[in-house]
């Protein structure tokens, strides 16, 4: 029973696959100053990337980078590969006023 348990546990990046989160900036901010750091986390990710950008993820799947937004509108788009393949995208929509 304790295999079979533990067997599940191991398992469970095979089953959920890549997955993303951001931390800051929220989705939809309206920002008044145009340099933004983008935080987040990385769970079952081989590969990262930040608007075309590799970006290398700390040991526990944090990372942490800087942009420089333009005036008005801007997305953000961060997408990861886990080592089967599977791929996640997230993006961030923002505003510079």
């Amino acid at each position: 029973m304790i295999v079979v348990i533990y067997a599940t546990y191991q398992m469970r990046g095979l089953i959920n696959g890549p997955q993303i989160i951001i931390d800051s900036p929220s989705n939809g901010s309206s920002l008044t100053t145009p340099l933004v750091t983008i935080r987040g986390r990385a769970e079952q990710i081989t590969k990262l990337f930040l608007n075309g950008d590799k970006l290398t993820p700390d040991h526990t799947g944090r990372f942490e980078s800087q942009l420089l937004l333009a005036q008005g509108y801007n997305i953000i788009q961060l997408d990861g590969e886990d080592r089967f393949g599977r791929r996640v995208e997230k993006k961030i929509e923002l505003v510079l006023n």
